[in-house]
């Protein structure tokens, strides 16, 4: 058995990078958003897996009706999550992986997921941060 000393948080590794970044270049500015991102990531995996898999994980095809429904691998089409449309942002490399014809459904489809997901790791969390 591991002494708890040597046990290691899942996360730790994602927000000791995060505080390196902010300590080489502050906390307000954009230059630690994937850190920051990498980390959200890390703890909304494991304080929120159903909502964390909803958002990163599972790849929506935007259908004819503007209905998005979830695709399995190998089917076909594009596929894109709503983490890669919502943080397209910080990666912009990604931009070209999303198809065309995304319209304000499928965005708010998104908007609702990305909710869900910020309310849950709110609650998980009950008011500590990520990196102090």
């Amino acid at each position: 058995m591991y002494e708890q000393s040597e046990r290691k948080h899942p996360c730790e590794a994602v927000s000791l990078e995060v505080q390196r970044c902010h300590k080489k270049h502050g906390k307000l500015g954009e230059d630690c958003v994937r850190e920051e991102l990498a980390q959200k990531r890390c703890f909304a995996q494991l304080l929120c897996r159903r909502e964390a898999k909803s958002f990163y994980d599972d790849k929506v095809i935007p259908l004819s009706n503007n209905k998005w429904r979830l695709s399995s691998i190998g089917s076909g089409g594009s596929k894109v999550s709503c983490a890669m449309l919502v943080e397209v942002f910080a990666k912009p490399e990604n931009e070209l992986e999303i198809p065309e014809g995304i319209t304000k459904e499928d965005r708010k489809y998104c908007r609702e997921i990305t909710h869900a997901l910020a309310s849950c790791i709110s609650k998980k969390r009950n008011g500590r941060r990520f990196v102090d």
